[in-house]
């Protein structure tokens, strides 16, 4: 099977944003909610820098992926466009399984006290 971009890209390039979108925003929220005021420009500075790292550690496992995976068929005497596609199939299949398992981590590891015990915690400051 050989890909297309109207088929097996482009939903993709029009999905992505949307929910990058979404993501990015509700982070940003998530991740100063309950901070100090006075810790606020430290906790969006960190924020920002995992997200830089963490897309730039993305593109580089993806991109492994895909071309390690694109060169052994290409040795084992697949077409180019077949490895191709198959090794972008697989890096995306792996993007997808990392992108469920963080969704299940922060489903189980960030309960509904979590945002009450960090307003009970800044209570006292707030105080005075």
């Amino acid at each position: 099977m050989v890909g297309t971009y109207a088929a097996h890209l482009l939903p993709g390039f029009l999905v992505v944003p949307v929910g990058l979108g979404f993501a990015f925003v509700s982070v940003g929220i998530a991740s100063l909610q309950g901070i100090r005021e006075r810790d606020a420009g430290l906790a969006s500075g960190l924020i920002n820098t995992s997200q830089q790292i963490g897309g730039a550690i993305g593109i580089a496992v993806t991109s492994t992926i895909a071309a390690s995976h694109t060169a052994h068929l290409l040795h084992g005497g697949a077409s180019a466009a077949r490895a191709l596609t198959s090794g972008f199939h697989l890096a995306f299949a792996v993007v997808v399984a990392f992108a469920i398992a963080g969704a299940v981590l922060a489903l189980t590891m960030i309960g509904p006290g979590a945002s009450q015990a960090a307003q009970a915690e800044l209570a006292p400051e707030r105080a005075y």
